[in-house]
């Protein structure tokens, strides 16, 4: 099933596109990554070099990628970190030609730990694009932005992917959450389709691991392509997921061991429990 992918990109590590698509790729699928910013590392780690792919090139790409008839192929579209309202216009393009055959999944790359690190113009960009999605997942400062909420508890987090979904699309998932009914040691992981929704708690790993929201978001749309059930897809996500950040706990790297996982992202995972939510 071919993903194209548009995301941030570095060279060295895995976060945006180079956690996405290998990840993608284990799993089956045949992916056309288009960077929106190269870097040659994380920022995080200091030193990073590189910059906002030039807007001129995304005209380019767009005619290469019709010669190759890439948009009568494609059966998703994946969006993460834009970088540049070029970035947006490039992703709505893609939106435009590919129509209503392929899913698009939105990840509103915002900001994180109640920061906003894109500018104003990217943040209404991407609003924009969330009404476009059929799948969006939102960290928790994103849903805040997104639906003009500060959830507290999980009750409160589902009334805000309810607002999410009625601006357009049918699955929210909430990627990460510690409400005040969310126990000390464990964040929760929420979905709803259409007016169902479920959670998953997971243990609270004590690192901070650069690209596992983007890792999970690529995970989430493998797993949705292959049942189309959020259900089913929140589960099996959350799972391999955490295998991944196990493995990277265990190994004590500063970046996603996707390589050392790959077995994991490869071979069925008992899924983790995804109970209903109220």
């Amino acid at each position: 099933m071919s993903i194209i992918s548009i995301q941030s990109q570095v060279i060295t590590g895995h976060v945006g596109n180079s956690a996405a698509v290998p990840a993608l790729q284990m799993r089956g699928h045949e992916v056309w990554p288009v960077p929106t910013v190269l870097l040659s590392h994380h920022p995080g780690h200091g030193f990073s070099r590189g910059s906002a792919i030039p807007s001129e090139w995304f005209a380019a790409l767009l005619e290469g990628m019709a010669f190759r008839g890439c948009f009568a192929r494609c059966k998703a579209v994946i969006s993460g970190y834009l970088g540049s309202a070029a970035a947006a216009g490039f992703v709505e393009n893609i939106l435009d030609r590919v129509g209503d055959a392929a899913a698009y999944l939105c990840d509103p790359v915002i900001g994180d730990d109640g920061r906003r690190y894109v500018s104003p113009e990217i943040a209404a960009c991407v609003q924009h694009l969330v009404t476009r999605a059929h799948i969006v997942t939102p960290n928790a400062f994103e849903l805040t932005q997104l639906s003009g909420q500060a959830p507290e508890n999980r009750a409160q987090a589902l009334t805000a992917m309810r607002a999410v979904q009625k601006i357009g699309p049918n699955i929210v998932v909430l990627t990460s959450f510690a409400g005040q009914d969310t126990p000390a040691d464990s964040l929760d992981v929420l979905a709803v389709e259409g007016e169902a929704a479920w959670r998953v708690t997971v243990p609270k790993l004590p690192q901070k691991f650069s690209g596992a929201g983007d890792l999970f978001a690529a995970l989430f749309l493998s797993c949705w392509l292959e049942t189309r059930r959020a259900q089913a897809a929140l589960a099996q996500s959350c799972s391999l997921l955490q295998e991944v950040l196990i493995q990277t706990r265990n190994l004590g790297g500063d970046e996603l061991a996707l390589v050392a996982s790959r077995h994991q992202l490869t071979s069925p995972r008992p899924p983790v429990l995804a109970e209903p939510l109220a």
